[in-house]
């Protein structure tokens, strides 16, 4: 068997050995039970961040190895090996991660960004093997020689990102903080589609008292306004909706800045954090189909059963937060709380106390403004919704 032959058949093995790889990672949770597990989370994922180094640079050597223009075999044949070792050895990485340990949340990312790097390590594996059989002349064309150069960089950027700041997180807390970042950001999305919601119906109605009422060419494609327009008691109602999401909104920021970005330490147990992530998950569904439920014609009935469902999340979210809080109930604790000679700093609340008191406060205003929306028998008081004209 020439160096070339053996080339193509280690190619094979290496690209099967990705397959496997990516197959074991999608089915990690079927794994054998009885298995003993690595509870040292730094120690995995230092592992893990090793062997990714590893696979860029023997991805190098095999490019180098392999160019098409001038590919030596015979080099190419124990990088192909190490590539094979290492990819086994990130399956076995993730393999140890125990969700009760190391909880779900930071798993999925650490899934996702080993997917991506083992889909694309695949890719140049696939490359050379497809350039290996083909003719010399073909190899060494201009877009066989473009094409591995690609899959490489793609492959290489792909690992800077996950072994850099923005990619696999060091703990649960960070996979945590993460996530709830980009459930805000679909958050202040949702309030602001409510506010321009508000802003075209005040700015509508105002241009109905002006007369301005321009044509725009759009009726003539049939894509103009219909003419409906919020009535009064829509309006109010949305906007009544609007100060509820507002301070859900609220406190969800709050709820990264003064609580997950200064976890305690130690942080709360890894489940529980993913709990919490739930929570913001369903708050951010429950936003969605609460402003959905506002777009005219409005069904109060329809926005009472999301406003309801929304205030089951909120009391749901409020239950999570527990785990931030000391239980500050006890006798001796309020007892220790208290200064015989009077000192005025004894009065100051700590820093999880008053966070506390924020938090009990914005839940309680919540519940109030949501009062209207979930009462059966509500109807919008307009003289509170409309600027008398």
């Amino acid at each position: 068997m020439t160096d070339k032959q053996k080339v193509i058949v280690a190619l094979t093995s290496a690209s099967e050995t990705c397959t496997a790889a990516l197959s074991a990672l999608a089915s990690r949770n079927q794994r054998d039970k009885s298995e003993p597990q690595t509870s040292d989370l730094a120690m995995i994922l230092k592992d893990l961040d090793a062997l990714l180094s590893l696979i860029y640079n023997s991805s190098t050597k095999l490019s180098l190895a392999l160019k098409p223009s001038s590919p030596t075999y015979s080099a190419s044949l124990p990088v192909i090996a190490d590539l094979m070792k290492y990819t086994s050895g990130i399956a076995h990485c993730i393999h140890l991660l125990n969700p009760d340990l190391h909880g779900t949340t930071l798993i999925k990312e650490v899934q996702h960004e080993v997917t991506a790097i083992l889909e694309a390590l695949r890719a140049v594996v696939q490359t050379f093997l497809n350039l290996a059989a083909r003719g010399p002349s073909i190899a060494r064309s201009e877009s066989a020689g473009e094409e591995y150069l690609v899959r490489t960089g793609t492959l290489h950027d792909l690992i800077t990102q996950a072994r850099g700041t923005n990619g696999i997180p060091k703990d649960t807390i960070s996979a945590i903080c993460r996530r709830w970042k980009q459930d805000r950001g679909a958050l202040e999305d949702s309030l602001r589609e409510l506010s321009e919601m508000i802003d075209g119906a005040e700015g509508s109605d105002s241009d109905d008292v002006d007369g301005d009422d321009i044509d725009d060419g759009w009726d003539e494609l049939g894509l103009g306004d219909a003419g409906e327009k919020m009535d009064k008691e829509e309006l109010a109602r949305t906007k009544n909706v609007h100060s509820v999401l507002r301070l859900t909104t609220l406190l969800h920021k709050r709820i990264f800045l003064d609580l997950l970005s200064s976890a305690p330490t130690p942080p709360p147990p890894s489940f529980a954090l993913d709990a919490l992530l739930l929570q913001s998950h369903a708050l951010l569904a429950a936003s969605d189909e609460l402003v959905s439920s506002l777009y005219i014609p409005q069904n109060p009935a329809t926005i009472r059963k999301e406003s309801l469902a929304l205030l089951d999340i909120i009391n749901g979210l409020q239950l999570q937060l527990r785990i931030f809080f000391p239980d500050t109930s006890s006798l001796e604790q309020q007892l220790s709380g208290l200064s015989i000679e009077g000192d005025k700093s004894a009065s100051i609340p700590n820093k999880p106390t008053a966070d506390k008191r924020w938090f009990d406060l914005c839940f309680d205003q919540v519940t109030k403004i949501s009062a209207n929306l979930v009462s059966p028998m509500y109807k919008s008081p307009l003289g509170v919704s409309q600027k008398q004209r």
